[in-house]
């Protein structure tokens, strides 16, 4: 099992960021490697699901993934957390907070993959960079399309 974390601030709204991420429609135009939803339940939000295929070093990986918690409070911060499940499984947290105008994001994400899966891959060690790489990446992407969306290009 891997774990990794990342902070990072985007200047644009929380409200921005919850209509990105909530619509796992639009979770392909950031996250690296994803598709398009190949089947989905529910169009945005809590209890909505997804089946994606992922490609990661050329092989491709099925994966279900659905909006397992989603909550707004009072100081304009929200918190998600999705769940998936498929030839990996784990979650992804994130949490959204008003600051200087914009956002600051906490996110955790959190997978593992069974050992037969990796020997078909790579060895693990590559695996876990090549996660690890592919998350920083995919918040950078969301920081851009976020940005783009607020107009603070």
């Amino acid at each position: 099992m891997a774990h990794f974390e990342e902070s990072l601030y985007i200047d644009a709204p929380v409200a921005t960021l919850d209509e990105i991420v909530g619509d796992l429609r639009r979770l392909p135009s950031f996250w690296v490697g994803l598709s398009e939803p190949e089947e989905l339940k529910g169009e945005t939000g809590l209890g909505s699901e997804a089946k994606f295929t992922q490609l990661l070093m050329g092989a491709h990986m099925h994966l279900t993934m659905r909006v397992a918690k989603e909550e707004h409070e009072s100081d304009g911060s929200s918190e998600w957390r999705w769940e998936f499940e498929g030839t990996t499984s784990g979650w992804l947290n994130c949490r959204h907070t008003p600051k200087d105008g914009g956002t600051q994001i906490a996110t955790e994400f959190d997978y593992s993959v069974p050992g037969s899966v990796l020997g078909k891959v790579a060895d693990r060690v590559l695996f876990e960079r090549m996660q690890k790489r592919d998350f920083r990446h995919s918040l950078e992407n969301l920081k851009v399309l976020a940005e783009s969306a607020a107009g603070k290009e």
